[in-house]
Protein backbone atom coordinates (compact mmCIF):
# COMPACT_ATOMS: atom_id res chain seq x y z
CA UNK A 1 0.00 0.00 0.00
CA UNK A 2 1.34 3.11 -0.98
CA UNK A 3 0.02 5.13 1.76
CA UNK A 4 -0.76 4.48 5.65
CA UNK A 5 -3.73 3.15 6.90
CA UNK A 6 -4.07 6.58 8.93
CA UNK A 7 -3.03 8.65 5.99
CA UNK A 8 -6.06 7.03 3.67
CA UNK A 9 -8.84 7.17 6.52
CA UNK A 10 -8.41 9.97 7.81
CA UNK A 11 -6.74 12.40 5.58
CA UNK A 12 -7.21 10.96 1.31
CA UNK A 13 -10.66 9.49 1.79
CA UNK A 14 -12.38 12.47 3.78
CA UNK A 15 -10.62 14.75 1.44
CA UNK A 16 -12.13 12.58 -1.96
CA UNK A 17 -15.83 12.66 -0.37
CA UNK A 18 -15.19 16.34 -0.05
CA UNK A 19 -14.16 16.32 -3.76
CA UNK A 20 -17.51 14.52 -4.95
CA UNK A 21 -19.86 16.08 -2.61
CA UNK A 22 -18.64 19.58 -3.24
CA UNK A 23 -18.40 19.09 -6.81
CA UNK A 24 -22.44 18.03 -6.55
CA UNK A 25 -23.52 20.40 -4.10
CA UNK A 26 -21.74 23.44 -5.90
CA UNK A 27 -21.97 22.61 -9.59
CA UNK A 28 -23.64 25.88 -11.28
CA UNK A 29 -24.01 27.16 -7.42
CA UNK A 30 -26.18 28.95 -6.66
CA UNK A 31 -28.14 29.28 -10.49
CA UNK A 32 -29.66 25.81 -10.22
CA UNK A 33 -32.26 26.62 -8.30
CA UNK A 34 -32.10 29.14 -10.95
CA UNK A 35 -34.85 31.43 -9.21
CA UNK A 36 -35.25 32.18 -5.36
CA UNK A 37 -38.31 30.55 -3.02
CA UNK A 38 -40.42 32.98 -0.87
CA UNK A 39 -38.88 30.67 1.79
CA UNK A 40 -35.70 32.14 0.95
CA UNK A 41 -36.31 35.67 1.22
CA UNK A 42 -38.19 35.32 4.35
CA UNK A 43 -35.25 33.77 5.59
CA UNK A 44 -33.01 36.74 4.76
CA UNK A 45 -35.76 39.28 6.11
CA UNK A 46 -35.66 37.00 9.67
CA UNK A 47 -31.67 36.75 9.73
CA UNK A 48 -31.41 40.55 9.09
CA UNK A 49 -34.06 41.28 12.18
CA UNK A 50 -31.57 39.67 14.45
CA UNK A 51 -29.08 42.25 13.67
CA UNK A 52 -28.16 45.62 16.17
CA UNK A 53 -30.86 43.55 19.30
CA UNK A 54 -30.03 41.29 21.61
CA UNK A 55 -29.86 37.75 21.42
CA UNK A 56 -33.63 35.90 20.74
CA UNK A 57 -33.85 32.11 20.63
CA UNK A 58 -37.19 32.56 18.51
CA UNK A 59 -38.67 34.30 16.03
CA UNK A 60 -42.31 34.38 14.79
CA UNK A 61 -41.33 35.51 11.08
CA UNK A 62 -41.56 32.81 8.12
CA UNK A 63 -43.86 31.39 9.67
CA UNK A 64 -41.69 30.72 13.25
CA UNK A 65 -38.31 29.62 13.33
CA UNK A 66 -35.42 29.00 16.36
CA UNK A 67 -33.06 31.38 15.39
CA UNK A 68 -29.74 29.31 15.85
CA UNK A 69 -29.63 28.92 11.93
CA UNK A 70 -30.41 32.56 10.82
CA UNK A 71 -27.73 33.60 13.27
CA UNK A 72 -25.41 31.90 10.95
CA UNK A 73 -27.13 32.93 7.94
CA UNK A 74 -26.68 36.22 9.25
CA UNK A 75 -22.79 36.19 9.14
CA UNK A 76 -23.24 34.78 5.26
CA UNK A 77 -25.19 38.03 4.68
CA UNK A 78 -22.60 39.64 6.25
CA UNK A 79 -20.08 38.75 4.70
CA UNK A 80 -21.68 38.22 0.85
CA UNK A 81 -24.44 40.48 1.19
CA UNK A 82 -28.27 39.65 0.97
CA UNK A 83 -27.96 37.95 -2.29
CA UNK A 84 -28.77 33.96 -3.48
CA UNK A 85 -25.40 32.79 -3.05
CA UNK A 86 -25.05 34.14 0.84
CA UNK A 87 -28.74 32.64 1.42
CA UNK A 88 -27.54 29.03 0.27
CA UNK A 89 -23.82 29.09 1.22
CA UNK A 90 -24.42 28.30 4.80
CA UNK A 91 -26.42 24.83 3.54
CA UNK A 92 -24.26 24.43 0.76
CA UNK A 93 -21.21 24.30 3.10
CA UNK A 94 -22.76 22.28 5.98
CA UNK A 95 -23.90 19.89 3.30
CA UNK A 96 -20.43 19.24 2.43
CA UNK A 97 -18.78 19.11 5.98
CA UNK A 98 -21.89 16.54 6.65
CA UNK A 99 -20.68 13.58 4.04
CA UNK A 100 -16.84 14.18 5.86
CA UNK A 101 -18.88 13.48 9.39
CA UNK A 102 -20.81 10.28 8.24
CA UNK A 103 -17.60 8.91 7.09
CA UNK A 104 -16.28 8.95 10.28
CA UNK A 105 -19.27 8.08 12.06
CA UNK A 106 -19.41 4.51 10.07
CA UNK A 107 -15.65 4.68 10.84
CA UNK A 108 -15.62 4.43 14.25
CA UNK A 109 -18.13 2.25 13.99
CA UNK A 110 -16.52 -0.28 11.41
CA UNK A 111 -13.56 -0.02 13.60
CA UNK A 112 -15.68 -2.00 16.40
CA UNK A 113 -16.47 -4.82 14.43
CA UNK A 114 -13.50 -7.12 14.47
CA UNK A 115 -15.23 -9.55 11.80
CA UNK A 116 -14.39 -7.46 8.92
CA UNK A 117 -10.37 -7.17 7.66
CA UNK A 118 -9.07 -3.93 7.33
CA UNK A 119 -9.83 -3.72 4.08
CA UNK A 120 -13.58 -3.63 4.45
CA UNK A 121 -13.30 -1.61 7.28
CA UNK A 122 -12.29 1.31 4.84
CA UNK A 123 -14.48 0.11 2.02
CA UNK A 124 -17.85 0.06 3.68
CA UNK A 125 -17.95 3.45 5.38
CA UNK A 126 -16.41 5.09 2.52
CA UNK A 127 -19.49 3.38 0.29
CA UNK A 128 -21.73 4.37 2.78
CA UNK A 129 -20.03 8.55 2.64
CA UNK A 130 -20.77 8.10 -1.11
CA UNK A 131 -24.27 6.83 -1.09
CA UNK A 132 -24.79 9.80 1.21
CA UNK A 133 -23.61 11.95 -0.75
CA UNK A 134 -25.10 10.91 -3.61
CA UNK A 135 -28.53 10.93 -2.72
CA UNK A 136 -30.93 13.24 -4.76
CA UNK A 137 -32.64 13.14 -1.27
CA UNK A 138 -29.63 14.86 0.40
CA UNK A 139 -27.84 16.79 -2.36
CA UNK A 140 -31.21 18.51 -3.11
CA UNK A 141 -31.63 20.41 0.29
CA UNK A 142 -27.74 21.22 0.47
CA UNK A 143 -28.26 23.58 -3.07
CA UNK A 144 -30.61 26.38 -1.53
CA UNK A 145 -31.45 28.01 1.60
CA UNK A 146 -33.04 25.35 4.03
CA UNK A 147 -32.09 24.07 7.47
CA UNK A 148 -31.85 20.59 6.77
CA UNK A 149 -28.06 20.19 6.45
CA UNK A 150 -27.47 22.22 9.67
CA UNK A 151 -29.26 19.99 12.00
CA UNK A 152 -27.65 17.27 10.19
CA UNK A 153 -24.79 18.52 10.82
CA UNK A 154 -25.21 19.14 14.79
CA UNK A 155 -26.99 15.62 14.83
CA UNK A 156 -23.88 13.57 13.00
CA UNK A 157 -21.38 15.60 14.89
CA UNK A 158 -23.10 14.85 18.11
CA UNK A 159 -23.16 11.11 17.03
CA UNK A 160 -19.61 11.09 16.18
CA UNK A 161 -18.78 12.92 19.69
CA UNK A 162 -20.97 9.69 21.18
CA UNK A 163 -18.94 7.09 19.33
CA UNK A 164 -15.85 8.41 20.64
CA UNK A 165 -16.78 8.42 24.13
CA UNK A 166 -17.80 4.87 24.00
CA UNK A 167 -14.40 4.19 22.36
CA UNK A 168 -12.39 6.42 24.63
CA UNK A 169 -14.41 6.45 27.97
CA UNK A 170 -13.08 10.39 28.17
CA UNK A 171 -16.30 12.44 29.69
CA UNK A 172 -15.10 15.60 27.39
CA UNK A 173 -16.97 13.67 24.52
CA UNK A 174 -20.26 13.15 26.57
CA UNK A 175 -19.73 17.22 27.08
CA UNK A 176 -20.16 17.75 23.60
CA UNK A 177 -22.87 15.25 22.84
CA UNK A 178 -25.08 17.13 25.10
CA UNK A 179 -23.89 20.41 23.47
CA UNK A 180 -24.71 19.56 20.00
CA UNK A 181 -27.83 17.97 21.12
CA UNK A 182 -28.86 21.17 22.27
CA UNK A 183 -28.08 22.94 19.04
CA UNK A 184 -29.55 20.50 17.40
CA UNK A 185 -32.99 21.56 19.41
CA UNK A 186 -32.26 25.34 18.56
CA UNK A 187 -31.98 24.55 14.90
CA UNK A 188 -34.76 22.57 12.73
CA UNK A 189 -37.50 21.46 14.81
CA UNK A 190 -36.86 18.02 13.94
CA UNK A 191 -33.23 18.39 15.50
CA UNK A 192 -35.39 18.92 18.80
CA UNK A 193 -35.93 15.00 19.16
CA UNK A 194 -31.98 14.07 18.54
CA UNK A 195 -31.19 14.23 22.68
CA UNK A 196 -33.15 11.04 23.11
CA UNK A 197 -30.75 8.89 21.31
CA UNK A 198 -27.70 9.21 23.46
CA UNK A 199 -30.33 9.04 26.23
CA UNK A 200 -31.59 6.14 24.94
CA UNK A 201 -28.51 4.64 23.99
CA UNK A 202 -26.71 4.89 27.49
CA UNK A 203 -30.07 3.39 29.12
CA UNK A 204 -29.58 0.59 26.87
CA UNK A 205 -26.35 -0.05 28.19
CA UNK A 206 -27.68 -0.19 31.84
CA UNK A 207 -30.07 -2.30 30.99
CA UNK A 208 -27.94 -4.38 29.51
CA UNK A 209 -25.63 -4.42 32.63
CA UNK A 210 -22.90 -2.74 30.97
CA UNK A 211 -22.71 0.44 33.06
CA UNK A 212 -23.77 0.34 36.77
CA UNK A 213 -26.06 2.39 38.32
CA UNK A 214 -24.01 5.51 39.53
CA UNK A 215 -22.35 5.42 36.15
CA UNK A 216 -25.20 5.60 34.05
CA UNK A 217 -26.38 8.88 36.29
CA UNK A 218 -22.83 10.13 35.66
CA UNK A 219 -23.14 9.72 32.01
CA UNK A 220 -26.71 10.88 31.90
CA UNK A 221 -25.77 14.30 33.79
CA UNK A 222 -23.08 14.90 31.54
CA UNK A 223 -25.17 14.63 28.73
CA UNK A 224 -28.21 16.46 30.23
CA UNK A 225 -26.51 19.33 32.37
CA UNK A 226 -24.97 21.12 29.20
CA UNK A 227 -27.89 19.95 27.04
CA UNK A 228 -30.38 21.59 29.24
CA UNK A 229 -28.36 24.82 29.64
CA UNK A 230 -28.37 25.14 25.70
CA UNK A 231 -32.10 25.00 25.52
CA UNK A 232 -33.08 27.24 28.12
CA UNK A 233 -33.39 30.35 26.11
CA UNK A 234 -35.66 28.77 23.81
CA UNK A 235 -37.91 27.04 26.46
CA UNK A 236 -38.17 29.85 28.70
CA UNK A 237 -39.35 31.86 25.03
CA UNK A 238 -41.92 28.84 25.07
CA UNK A 239 -42.97 29.51 28.86
CA UNK A 240 -44.58 32.87 27.62
CA UNK A 241 -45.19 32.06 24.11
CA UNK A 242 -46.74 29.02 21.76
CA UNK A 243 -44.13 27.82 19.75
CA UNK A 244 -46.17 28.43 16.53
CA UNK A 245 -44.54 26.62 14.20
CA UNK A 246 -45.84 23.36 16.43
CA UNK A 247 -49.25 24.95 17.39
CA UNK A 248 -50.13 24.96 13.66
CA UNK A 249 -49.04 21.64 12.24
CA UNK A 250 -48.93 18.84 15.33
CA UNK A 251 -52.60 17.54 14.84
CA UNK A 252 -52.86 15.86 18.20
CA UNK A 253 -53.03 19.04 20.54
CA UNK A 254 -56.47 20.11 18.20
CA UNK A 255 -59.04 20.08 20.14
CA UNK A 256 -61.35 20.40 17.34
CA UNK A 257 -60.59 17.34 15.89
CA UNK A 258 -62.17 14.25 17.64
CA UNK A 259 -60.08 10.95 18.58
CA UNK A 260 -61.46 9.03 15.87
CA UNK A 261 -60.24 11.53 13.36
CA UNK A 262 -56.54 11.71 15.03
CA UNK A 263 -56.30 8.05 14.35
CA UNK A 264 -56.87 8.58 11.27
CA UNK A 265 -55.05 11.26 10.44
CA UNK A 266 -52.62 8.95 11.83
CA UNK A 267 -52.65 6.13 10.23
CA UNK A 268 -52.82 7.92 6.71
CA UNK A 269 -49.51 9.59 7.44
CA UNK A 270 -48.38 6.45 8.53
CA UNK A 271 -49.43 4.73 4.81
CA UNK A 272 -47.61 8.25 3.02
CA UNK A 273 -44.90 8.16 4.83
CA UNK A 274 -43.72 4.62 4.54
CA UNK A 275 -44.76 4.69 0.77
CA UNK A 276 -42.46 7.69 0.03
CA UNK A 277 -39.54 5.51 0.10
CA UNK A 278 -39.98 3.47 -2.84
CA UNK A 279 -43.49 4.54 -4.34
CA UNK A 280 -44.97 8.34 -4.00
CA UNK A 281 -42.63 10.44 -2.69
CA UNK A 282 -43.19 14.15 -1.52
CA UNK A 283 -44.64 16.59 -4.41
CA UNK A 284 -42.91 19.88 -3.49
CA UNK A 285 -40.88 20.39 -5.94
CA UNK A 286 -39.15 22.15 -3.97
CA UNK A 287 -38.16 18.84 -1.92
CA UNK A 288 -38.31 15.99 -5.02
CA UNK A 289 -39.44 15.65 -8.58
CA UNK A 290 -43.28 15.85 -7.93
CA UNK A 291 -44.41 12.22 -6.64
CA UNK A 292 -41.18 10.77 -7.80
CA UNK A 293 -40.06 8.17 -5.03
CA UNK A 294 -37.31 9.41 -2.14
CA UNK A 295 -35.00 6.41 -2.99
CA UNK A 296 -34.81 4.97 -6.83
CA UNK A 297 -35.49 1.34 -6.91
CA UNK A 298 -32.04 -0.14 -6.88
CA UNK A 299 -31.31 1.70 -3.05
CA UNK A 300 -35.02 1.35 -2.31
CA UNK A 301 -34.69 -2.47 -2.51
CA UNK A 302 -31.70 -2.29 -0.32
CA UNK A 303 -33.08 -0.09 1.74
CA UNK A 304 -36.01 -2.33 2.70
CA UNK A 305 -33.45 -5.64 3.09
CA UNK A 306 -31.40 -3.63 5.40
CA UNK A 307 -34.11 -2.57 7.62
CA UNK A 308 -35.34 -6.05 7.83
CA UNK A 309 -31.81 -7.21 8.52
CA UNK A 310 -31.30 -4.40 11.79
CA UNK A 311 -34.79 -5.04 13.20
CA UNK A 312 -34.37 -8.87 12.92
CA UNK A 313 -30.62 -7.87 14.20
CA UNK A 314 -31.39 -5.35 16.54
CA UNK A 315 -29.55 -6.10 19.73
CA UNK A 316 -26.25 -5.33 17.64
CA UNK A 317 -25.31 -1.50 18.57
CA UNK A 318 -25.03 -0.57 15.40
CA UNK A 319 -28.38 -1.46 14.29
CA UNK A 320 -30.05 -0.02 17.50
CA UNK A 321 -28.36 3.34 16.91
CA UNK A 322 -29.92 3.75 13.57
CA UNK A 323 -33.22 1.97 14.33
CA UNK A 324 -33.79 4.28 17.18
CA UNK A 325 -32.87 6.86 14.81
CA UNK A 326 -34.80 6.29 12.02
CA UNK A 327 -37.89 6.14 14.65
CA UNK A 328 -37.28 9.90 15.66
CA UNK A 329 -36.59 11.24 12.51
CA UNK A 330 -39.49 9.61 10.95
CA UNK A 331 -41.66 11.24 13.70
CA UNK A 332 -42.14 14.85 12.85
CA UNK A 333 -44.00 14.01 9.62
CA UNK A 334 -46.15 11.35 11.22
CA UNK A 335 -47.59 13.69 13.19
CA UNK A 336 -48.41 16.81 10.76
CA UNK A 337 -51.40 16.77 9.07
CA UNK A 338 -51.65 14.09 6.34
CA UNK A 339 -52.00 17.13 3.63
CA UNK A 340 -49.13 17.60 4.36
CA UNK A 341 -47.53 14.29 3.72
CA UNK A 342 -45.24 12.95 2.55
CA UNK A 343 -42.71 15.30 3.40
CA UNK A 344 -39.20 14.56 2.45
CA UNK A 345 -37.57 17.95 4.35
CA UNK A 346 -39.08 17.07 7.58
CA UNK A 347 -38.57 13.72 7.40
CA UNK A 348 -34.60 14.64 6.55
CA UNK A 349 -33.44 13.43 9.70
CA UNK A 350 -33.93 9.88 8.74
CA UNK A 351 -31.02 9.87 6.08
CA UNK A 352 -28.20 8.56 7.72
CA UNK A 353 -30.04 5.76 9.05
CA UNK A 354 -31.62 4.94 5.60
CA UNK A 355 -28.09 5.02 4.19
CA UNK A 356 -26.97 2.59 6.91
CA UNK A 357 -29.91 0.33 5.91
CA UNK A 358 -28.79 0.43 2.29
CA UNK A 359 -25.24 -0.73 3.74
CA UNK A 360 -26.42 -3.76 5.73
CA UNK A 361 -27.57 -5.17 2.14
CA UNK A 362 -23.92 -3.82 0.83
CA UNK A 363 -22.58 -6.01 3.63
CA UNK A 364 -24.93 -9.14 2.82
CA UNK A 365 -23.93 -9.25 -0.74
CA UNK A 366 -20.06 -9.83 0.44
CA UNK A 367 -20.96 -12.50 3.42
CA UNK A 368 -22.64 -14.58 0.93
CA UNK A 369 -20.53 -13.95 -2.00
CA UNK A 370 -16.67 -16.41 -2.04
CA UNK A 371 -15.31 -13.88 -4.12
CA UNK A 372 -15.42 -10.86 -1.91
CA UNK A 373 -12.88 -8.68 -4.06
CA UNK A 374 -14.54 -9.18 -7.31
CA UNK A 375 -18.02 -8.15 -5.30
CA UNK A 376 -16.57 -5.32 -4.01
CA UNK A 377 -15.92 -4.15 -7.81
CA UNK A 378 -19.36 -4.66 -8.01
CA UNK A 379 -20.81 -2.98 -5.12
CA UNK A 380 -18.67 0.22 -6.67
CA UNK A 381 -20.38 -0.38 -10.12
CA UNK A 382 -23.94 -0.08 -8.66
CA UNK A 383 -22.95 2.66 -6.15
CA UNK A 384 -21.53 5.04 -8.79
CA UNK A 385 -24.59 3.64 -11.35
CA UNK A 386 -27.15 4.90 -9.00
CA UNK A 387 -25.28 8.34 -8.33
CA UNK A 388 -25.47 8.23 -11.52
CA UNK A 389 -29.17 8.14 -11.93
CA UNK A 390 -29.81 10.09 -9.13
CA UNK A 391 -27.51 13.34 -10.04
CA UNK A 392 -29.44 12.89 -13.88
CA UNK A 393 -32.74 12.94 -12.24
CA UNK A 394 -31.62 16.22 -10.26
CA UNK A 395 -30.41 18.17 -13.02
CA UNK A 396 -32.39 16.86 -15.93
CA UNK A 397 -35.68 16.09 -14.92
CA UNK A 398 -36.35 17.98 -11.56
CA UNK A 399 -34.59 20.92 -12.96
CA UNK A 400 -37.59 21.36 -14.86
CA UNK A 401 -39.93 21.93 -11.74
CA UNK A 402 -37.84 24.72 -10.29
CA UNK A 403 -39.23 27.19 -12.04
CA UNK A 404 -42.92 27.04 -10.83
CA UNK A 405 -41.38 26.02 -7.30
CA UNK A 406 -38.77 29.31 -6.76
CA UNK A 407 -41.11 31.83 -7.54
CA UNK A 408 -38.90 35.28 -7.50
CA UNK A 409 -36.22 36.31 -9.74
CA UNK A 410 -32.87 36.90 -7.93
CA UNK A 411 -33.13 40.41 -10.03
CA UNK A 412 -36.85 41.07 -7.43
CA UNK A 413 -34.75 40.46 -4.75
CA UNK A 414 -33.52 44.30 -3.58
CA UNK A 415 -37.36 45.24 -3.92
CA UNK A 416 -38.60 41.88 -1.97
CA UNK A 417 -36.14 43.02 0.95
CA UNK A 418 -36.97 46.38 0.80
CA UNK A 419 -41.20 45.94 0.95
CA UNK A 420 -41.63 47.20 -2.67
CA UNK A 421 -43.23 43.64 -3.59
CA UNK A 422 -45.23 41.99 -0.59
CA UNK A 423 -44.07 37.90 -0.17
CA UNK A 424 -46.87 36.53 1.07
CA UNK A 425 -49.63 39.39 0.55
CA UNK A 426 -52.11 39.39 3.47
CA UNK A 427 -50.21 37.28 5.23
CA UNK A 428 -46.86 38.28 6.34
CA UNK A 429 -46.26 37.84 10.01
CA UNK A 430 -44.47 40.50 12.54
CA UNK A 431 -42.19 40.03 15.36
Amino acid sequence: MIFSKNTLTNILIPVLLSIISGCIIFYKFPYIPQHISTDEVEFIQLAQSLENIPYTPYSRLATGHATLYFYILLASIKLFGSTVFAVRFPSALFGVVDVVLIYFVFRLLFESRKKFDSTLQIVFPFLFAFVFATVRWYFNFARFGFEASTVLFFELTGLLTFLLYRKYKNYGFLIGTGILAGLAYNSYTPGRLFFLLPIMLLCFDFWNHKSAKKEIIKQLLYVLIPFVICITPLNLYFTQHDDNRIYEQFFLQSERISIQEKSSFLWENITKVSGMFLFQGDSNGRHNYPGKPMLNPFLGIFFIVGLLISIFQWKKFPNKIFLLYFALGILPPLLTYPWENPNALRSVTVLPAVVFFIGQSLQLITKISMYKKHVIYILFILVGLSAIYEIRTYFVFQTLVFPSSFEISPDLLPQYLDGTYPIRPNSIQKL
